[in-house]
């Protein structure tokens, strides 16, 4: 079935299908499972994109295998290009293998029309889950709901997630969350504002960001993603 993803719609959208982010996801992942006390030797990525998280971790370990799948064709191609020896990508939903150390969906959730089936399928694959999910609902949101569906025209959000609704998510899925921590990629890695109404926005972020709590921030001023790993209970 055609979709954004599989039709090219999402690369016209979003040239290099994020790839300039994968470094900088890759370092949360890490920090997300060595507060987990993880040292997982294989892992599957399950919506890859271009795959440069999993590429330049497999550069950065070459001792440790990695798999990697999309449904998009356009991806898929970006991700055999210049792909480590120790990385595979397949084309589809879910990779052929299973029992992997550690499984990701690194901003997946949020795209998928059934988050409660792809991690059952996720369950599967490994009793070890590792999620980076945008917290699109804030009070900033509230009161400006195009900005929502700014998301989901440009990079095809359909579902819009708090903090609390996703630890209550994966509690009915029946995992335990044993890692957890905020992200802002706005103020981590900032880009170029030429407006001035955009700088000003972006002082607000950052008094936000190192002034408050981060649940506080997360829902006053908006821009957070949550970087978690989890563990299916038995």
């Amino acid at each position: 079935m055609q979709s954004i993803y599989t039709d090219g719609s999402y690369l016209k959208s979003n040239p290099g299908w994020h790839q300039q982010d994968g470094a900088w996801k890759l370092v949360h992942v890490q920090r997300a499972l060595a507060q987990a006390g993880l040292h997982p030797s294989t892992v599957c990525e399950v919506g890859c994109g271009a795959g440069e998280l999993l590429k330049t971790w497999a550069r950065q370990r070459p001792d440790m295998q990695f798999v990697g799948c999309d449904i998009s064709p356009q991806a898929y191609a970006l991700c055999t290009r210049k792909a480590p020896a120790n990385v595979r990508f397949y084309l589809g939903e879910l990779p052929e293998e299973k029992g992997f150390d550690a499984v990701m969906a690194i901003d997946v959730l949020e795209h998928v029309p059934e988050p409660t089936v792809l991690v059952n399928n996720l369950k599967q694959i490994s009793d070890i889950l590792v999620l980076h999910i945008p917290l699109d609902l804030s009070f900033r949101t509230l009161i400006k709901p195009e900005i929502l569906e700014e998301e989901r025209q440009t990079v095809g959000h359909i579902h819009f997630y708090t903090a609390a609704y996703v630890k209550r998510f994966l509690q009915g899925q029946g995992y335990e969350i044993i890692s957890w921590h905020y992200t802002n990629k706005y103020v981590e890695r900032p880009p170029q504002l030429p407006r001035l109404r955009s700088r000003v926005g972006m002082f607000i972020r950052r008094l936000a960001h190192y002034g408050l709590p981060r649940t506080w921030a997360a829902w006053w001023v908006g821009g957070y993603s949550v970087m978690l790993v989890a563990r299916r209970k038995k």
